[in-house]
């Protein structure tokens, strides 16, 4: 049980069974996407708990020991033993709090947790990072934290990151995850693996009829990677550098672009035009979507097939407003990636009319 859920407001958990907070969530994206009953669906529940391996906290380390938590009315709850968090996270946060010192000694401002990399968020500048490194290496031990790194922001608060930069205190630059796939602290991961592969696979079968194939916002390039095997040429586009660093490490054949889409989207498509003449689509972005400039973009060299994953009911529903012109809808998949939350993906197969 969570005896934090009434204050931290965080996840579903206490709200009800799985399946109803599944049904709840579900029912909610069915509506706003406004699913015909006709439409062929299937559905990929999944219940799991202690299956978050990513997780930002605020650290008030004004009092002693730290709280170390989410920010409720401005102030930090105490984050203890998790129903999501996988154990080590939880572990680590307890040894963390009764290690760290006072703020004006260590002023740790966030930790992240991402799988096993560990990130210091400090707030102090730069030409003092000597200091912090031989802090952090008396605070924490290599034995618990083998992947720890330094990022000093002297504002940091809302804009938590300056840029990409981190300093390694144990561990190098970039890590293997449990499926073998090269990440970096501050890149994104889906949270449970076995899920997000599944539903690559189900996008890999349905776009495999095209030689080519297209991977907007690739990430850290996993998609690329599963879909070497099926494609001749595979071009991947992601705007963050560090991102496509780890991309690069884990698909050797696809040939990755580095910027904002709907900026360099035209270049790639003059710079490869036979390419474009017969491709497919997987698309994966934000939670802002696609928008209508992308889409507007791509359409100029429409591919025969899409797969749109989505974790933004609203924003997909605005995108497919444009696609559906062009688009018959085949098939929605809909996914749990964070049972116990309000969070669904959803996954459109679509092909072009």
């Amino acid at each position: 049980m969570c005896n934090i859920h009434h204050k931290c407001n965080a996840c579903s958990f206490s709200n009800g069974t799985y399946q109803e907070i599944w049904s709840k969530k579900l029912d909610n994206a069915i509506n706003i996407l406004s699913i015909d009953k006709n439409e062929s669906i299937t559905l990929h529940p999944h219940d799991q708990l202690h299956y978050r391996k990513k997780s930002l906290l605020h650290v008030d380390s004004s009092i002693i020991p730290p709280k170390i938590g989410l920010i409720q009315n401005n102030d930090v709850v105490n984050i203890n033993n998790c129903p999501l968090h996988i154990q080590s996270i939880n572990e680590l946060i307890e040894i963390t709090k009764y290690s760290l010192p006072h703020f004006d000694k260590f002023p740790l401002k966030y930790i992240l947790f991402n799988d096993t990399a560990i990130v210091l968020v400090i707030k102090d500048h730069y030409n003092k990072l000597s200091k912090y490194i031989k802090l952090a290496k008396d605070i924490f031990t290599e034995r618990d934290f083998s992947n720890l790194y330094l990022h000093l922001n002297p504002a940091t608060g809302n804009k938590v990151f300056l840029k990409s930069y981190l300093y390694p205190i144990y561990g190098e630059k970039f890590i293997r995850n449990d499926l073998g796939y090269w990440y970096h602290p501050l890149a994104f991961q889906q949270q449970i693996s076995s899920i997000h592969i599944e539903s690559l696979q189900i996008a890999i079968n349905y776009l495999k009829n095209n030689d080519n194939l297209l991977d907007l916002y690739c990430g850290i390039g996993i998609m690329s990677a599963n879909a070497e095997q099926y494609f001749n040429t595979i071009i991947g586009v992601e705007q963050s550098p560090v991102s496509i660093e780890c991309a690069k490490k884990n698909s050797f054949n696809t040939s990755f672009y580095t910027g904002n889409v709907e900026t360099i989207i035209n270049h790639i498509i003059s710079e490869n035009s036979i390419f474009f003449n017969i491709y497919s689509l997987y698309v994966n972005p934000p939670r802002s979507g696609m928008g209508e400039q992308v889409i507007e973009k791509i359409l100029k060299k429409p591919p025969k097939q899409i797969a749109y994953l989505s974790c933004n009911p609203k924003s997909l529903n605005k995108d497919l407003m444009y696609l559906k012109n062009h688009y018959l809808i085949n098939h929605i998949h809909f996914f749990d990636f964070l049972p116990y939350t309000n969070n669904i993906e959803t996954l459109v197969l679509m092909g072009l009319k």
